[in-house]
């Protein structure tokens, strides 16, 4: 049996249009890299998304588009 998908993957947000803005999201980037974002909503380009980014070094606006590589993950779950 060969795998190719994560369990990762399952928490993976394929349809943008579902996207919450202001509600935070983990993002990778297509070295694998994940990152701390809040999706502020759809870009200018068709099927853009916009999200501000949090990182110690600061942070950032970042628009991403679906054949860019990045993969938007599930919203993180509020503790209330």
């Amino acid at each position: 049996m060969t795998s190719s998908v994560t369990s990762d993957s399952e928490d993976e947000v394929c349809d943008w249009s579902q996207l919450v803005p202001k509600r935070a999201y983990v993002l990778r980037s297509p070295q694998g890299d994940e990152l701390l974002s809040t999706y502020g909503g759809p870009g200018e380009a068709d099927g853009s998304a916009v999200f501000f980014a949090h990182e110690p070094s600061g942070d950032g606006e970042l628009t991403i588009l679906p054949g860019d590589g990045w993969s938007v993950l599930r919203s993180l779950a509020d503790d209330d």
